[in-house]
């Protein structure tokens, strides 16, 4: 599990470095975003860095992906048009005042890290990070759904468990054993497999193809194909 941390602000990049020193932290600016963001694995913990919540920043979040878990440091305080926003989009939570708030913080493992995070009091828990797919395609698993743009998609039960399967073993083959003992106990016809793959493909729509079948059996999801 990695931190990525998208900022411009040196301050804040030279403070992180120090107190998360045993941790995997990557650092990238602004204009390196995108990259980072559609390379960030299921496990990562992505932090924006900002000073404001500007409606240009949230028009860049809007308009890309959003990382499973996906927090905001922020300089100067909220308002409830930014957790309306933030709640809007499926953010995980905020830090606000990040070089005073991580003063006290005396190192430890990410997750003691990210119980900094908050919401605002006053303001209703912020839901649960929607996946980043890929291909402006993410998957909100409360929901049993993918949003494409703005476009809600359903996915059946069985769908959505096999979307989450692809998911957790991102980058590896899975045989149809492999998935037919996760998703059925190792009870279906393999035609049943491909069936069902072929739905998934085609309700993900520009990131259908990010499910390959392999020639030597089974299938491999990977968030960026190879060129």
């Amino acid at each position: 599990m990695r931190i990525i941390l998208c900022t411009d602000d040196t301050c804040l990049v030279r403070m992180l470095s120090v107190i998360l020193e045993a941790c995997d932290l990557r650092i990238c600016r602004t204009v390196e975003r995108a990259t980072a963001i559609s390379l960030a694995s299921s496990e990562d913990i992505f932090i924006d860095g900002i000073a404001s919540c500007s409606e240009a920043f949230w028009a860049m979040v809007a308009s890309s992906p959003r990382a499973n878990r996906h927090y905001v440091m922020i300089r100067s305080p909220l308002t409830e048009n930014d957790w309306m926003y933030a709640r809007s989009l499926g953010l995980s939570g905020f830090l606000t005042d990040p070089l005073v708030a991580l003063q006290t913080f005396i190192g430890g493992d990410l997750e003691t890290f990210v119980r900094r995070f908050s919401v605002p009091e006053g303001f209703p828990s912020l839901p649960i990070a929607s996946v980043n797919v890929g291909r402006g395609v993410r998957y909100k698993c409360g929901e049993q759904c993918l949003m494409i743009g703005h476009r809600r998609v359903p996915l059946s039960q069985m769908e959505s468990r096999l979307l989450e399967l692809f998911l957790d073993h991102e980058g590896e083959v899975l045989t149809r054993g492999a998935i037919a003992n996760a998703l059925w106990e190792g009870h279906v016809n393999p035609k049943g497999i491909a069936k069902l793959v072929s739905r998934l493909r085609q309700k993900l729509g520009p990131a259908g193809d990010l499910v390959q079948g392999r020639r030597q059996g089974g299938y491999v999801y990977r968030r960026v194909t190879e060129l």
